[in-house]
């Protein structure tokens, strides 16, 4: 779960408009449902508060925009630093809401200004599995893959990823629809279809799904080097066969 922190010093604009604009923006976000969004009560000491927010709440765009921030969830502590942001989190892995960030040293990708800013931090800390799993949309994985995925080298990891890549632009049937280079339909009998994806840089891989009504199914990957690959063919059969039924 990840943490961001509303930045009370960047909610003081030189003016009104400015701060609404920017808090219209912050509003526009659709936050994961694993992320939490934090603001301290110094936030309502701005200026703008004071002056703009509370004698107004009887307008329904000020009040809307005093409800978003007063939704936030309520941290006691002022984090406004990512020295704080890093203690409060334990990780370096964190941001900052907030309408001008101004000069304050803060890195470039942890400023939250918009959905455009909120988009690339998630790019910028998403895991290789994530992007995996977002390129290729519907999936549904196995623990076998998934643990199996973690464990390879960094560019292991790519290499399967850019592999997908390719066979999603051959433009065929399917996204992964086999053609006997890049994917090929490896069943053995006609308990499900076994497709596998064949990786032959930095290490020769093969990745062992299938592709049903556009989902597709992640069962397990296996070094090609194994002597009896019939073996792996039947370990990913038994597991695309688990979960077909379960989904």
């Amino acid at each position: 779960m990840s943490k961001f922190f509303l930045n009370s010093q960047s909610l003081n604009t030189p003016d009104f408009d400015s701060f609404k604009y920017g808090a219209l923006e912050l509003m526009q976000i659709e936050k994961k449902q694993e992320h939490t969004f934090y603001r301290n009560n110094s936030c309502f000491e701005v200026a703008h508060f004071e002056k703009d927010i509370f004698p107004n709440l009887g307008d329904i765009d000020i009040f809307n925009i005093y409800n978003f921030f007063a939704k936030l969830s309520p941290c006691e502590i002022e984090v406004d630093s990512e020295i704080k942001a890093n203690e409060f989190c334990l990780s370096e892995v964190n941001g900052f809401l907030g309408v001008d960030f101004g000069n304050q040293i803060i890195k470039p990708h942890k400023k939250i200004i918009d959905v455009g800013t909120y988009s690339s931090w998630i790019s910028y800390y998403q895991t290789n599995f994530e992007k995996l799993i977002l390129f290729i949309g519907e999936a549904i994985t196995t623990k076998n893959f998934e643990k199996t995925y973690q464990s390879l080298a960094k560019d292991v990891q790519n290499s399967i990823y850019e592999e997908f890549n390719k066979a999603a632009n051959r433009h065929l049937a399917t996204r992964f629809y086999p053609d006997t280079k890049i994917i090929k339909d490896v069943s053995i009998s006609n308990k499900c279809t076994v497709l596998e994806l064949r990786v032959y840089h930095p290490v020769a891989l093969r990745v062992y799904f299938n592709e049903i009504n556009g989902l597709v199914y992640l069962a397990s990957i296996e070094q090609k080097s194994n002597p009896n690959q019939n073996e792996d063919i039947q370990k990913a059969e038994k597991l695309l066969g688990l979960i077909n039924k379960q989904s």
